[in-house]
């Protein structure tokens, strides 16, 4: 039989004791990045291996929501162009190239795709229509995203060296965006089947594009994010109309449960090298609470950092191989952004 363990907290530092008078560490540091505005639950802002993080807050209340403030060893702006003022980072890889969107104030329908380098903002070519938007970019420099066609549709496209790619469709549908790439060019998004039809999560690998199972009794997914195994998270909807983040390895589906109760929602945003997965799902009615998916369960974030830290983590949008985790919280009254650092293991402190 198990031996039952009996824990205490100090209410001094916030950190669990163990009935011998041990202190037992928080898993993660929280590191605050500043307030933080997001568009919408899957615009999430971008994490590098190096810890480098590209994000979107206004500094002054002069200046317009969109300024993209790069967090390494020092401080970066990108400033938008003229009618595109307002800028929304979406990922940033190791050589700290940025990739994201410019949209106008003025009608937020209206957007470009970007990459920034070198102090240099470079607006992406799009397909034929007027706009895009960019997503993810991976260790070459390979961007993935969405543009419009002369007809007007959204397709999936890809960027090489800075020229577009159309991904294409799955049979039957008009629509397409990818979302992520990986280093080996496996590309990850959404397509519907039929016109205006609900998304269904695609693989495009070798110049196809494949659909994915989706959750039995269900009616679409969402594919969010790839890493350089092949392993893809998004979510799927369930037959009792709720939604679950969801992993594909090998083609098969595992659903990474809840938080809450298994009608609870929840939403993957990001996998790692390890195939550890962050996302956000409702740990009680309306309550939302960042997780983090390993070994097969799901974590409450919340439950491994300090609980003196002042932090309520909501959304875990970003995972990078060393395992750092960027997000968004409350955190002194309002909205902030944080980046979560592994804790080194060290030896237990006595009482």
């Amino acid at each position: 039989m198990a031996k039952a363990v009996t824990v205490f907290f100090s209410i001094a530092a916030g950190l669990p004791l163990l009935a011998s008078g041990q202190v037992v560490q928080p898993h993660y540091t929280v590191v605050d990045q500043g307030p933080s505005l997001v568009r919408t639950l899957t615009d999430t802002p971008g994490l590098n291996n190096r810890g480098d993080v590209a994000t979107w807050h206004s500094v002054t209340a002069s200046e317009a929501p969109g300024l993209v403030i790069l967090h390494s060893n020092e401080t970066m702006s990108i400033e938008g162009e003229k009618d595109f003022s307002l800028v929304y980072p979406a990922d940033i890889n190791d050589q700290l190239t940025v990739v994201g969107t410019l949209q106008q104030p003025q009608d937020l329908r209206f957007t470009h795709a970007f990459k920034w380098s070198d102090h240099h903002l470079q607006i992406l070519p799009s397909i034929g229509g007027p706009f895009a938007s960019a997503t993810a970019i991976n260790a070459a420099g390979e961007i993935v995203g969405s543009a419009q066609t002369p007809a007007k549709t959204r397709h999936a496209v890809l960027w090489q060296a800075n020229q577009p790619r159309d991904l294409g469709l799955l049979a039957g549908g008009d629509f397409s965006s990818a979302h992520d790439v990986n280093d080996k060019n496996d590309i990850v998004g959404d397509a519907n089947v039929v016109p205006n039809g609900q998304p269904q999560a695609f693989l495009w690998r070798a110049g196809k594009m494949h659909k994915l199972p989706i959750v039995k009794g269900g009616t679409y997914c969402t594919a969010q994010a790839i890493n350089n195994a092949g392993v893809i998270t998004g979510s799927c909807d369930l037959p009792n109309g709720s939604r679950h983040g969801v992993v594909w390895r090998n083609g098969a589906l595992t659903d990474l449960g809840t938080l809450g109760d298994e009608d609870a929602p929840s939403t993957s945003l990001d996998i790692n090298a390890q195939g550890q997965v962050v996302g956000t799902s409702e740990a009680i009615s309306d309550h939302l609470r960042a997780f983090l998916w390993e070994k097969g369960k799901i974590i409450n974030l919340n439950k491994l950092i300090s609980k003196q830290s002042g932090w309520t983590l909501l959304v875990a949008s970003r995972i990078n191989d060393k395992g750092e985790i960027l997000g968004r919280g409350y955190y002194k009254g309002s909205i902030h952004a944080f980046l979560l650092e592994p804790v080194q293991p060290a030896a237990s402190v006595k009482k």
